[in-house]
């Protein structure tokens, strides 16, 4: 007698890490205001990533915002000069190894957007997201550069496909058509 291999438990198998994955990755359901549009997500994503002293930044919220198979890659500076592919978590837990919250050195985070320009055809998008960041409520600014943030419109709201930074300190001086609204 021949075996029939069960093809539903291969394919379960095969879905596994990407089912663990997304049920890791979305903890709560995203607020509604936040995935309204390509601008209200870009700017919730600001929102996660900023913190007063002795606070935590809110990853919970920042999940909420991507896919669970999104990436994040930073600017070259910024690792140490190796190229990196980021999950949301790989990104969080990047932060937080390098960030120390509370105590007399503790001086927060913000990281603010300065202009944004969208480009959007159907359920896709694309944004250029001009930044600068200091520390919390300080005038001295630690760097500026362009978040530029892919999207796609899915089940009634908006996710972050992908996040891709680069700064002046590496690609030099903003241009001006990205210092605008």
């Amino acid at each position: 007698m021949k075996t029939v291999a069960r093809p539903t438990i291969t394919l379960a198998i095969l879905l596994l890490p990407f089912l663990a994955g997304s049920a890791q990755a979305q903890t709560r359901a995203a607020a509604p205001a936040d995935v309204a549009s390509p601008e209200t997500i870009v700017l919730a994503l600001y929102e996660t990533v900023n913190r007063e002293p002795g606070r935590n930044f809110d990853w919970v919220r920042m999940r909420t915002l991507f896919l669970p198979t999104a990436t994040m890659i930073p600017a070259v500076e910024q690792t140490g000069g190796v190229f990196r592919i980021l999950t949301v978590e790989d990104f969080i837990n990047w932060i937080d190894q390098n960030t120390v919250v509370g105590g007399a050195n503790d001086r927060g985070f913000q990281e603010e957007q300065i202009a944004q320009h969208v480009e959007q055809y159907g359920d896709i998008a694309q944004v250029f997201s001009t930044y600068q960041k200091h520390f919390w409520r300080d005038t001295n600014i630690l760097g500026r550069g362009i978040n530029s943030i892919q999207l796609v419109n899915n089940e009634g709201r908006w996710w972050i496909v992908s996040v891709i930074w680069d700064e002046e300190v590496g690609a030099g001086a903003l241009p001006a058509r990205y210092l605008t609204k």
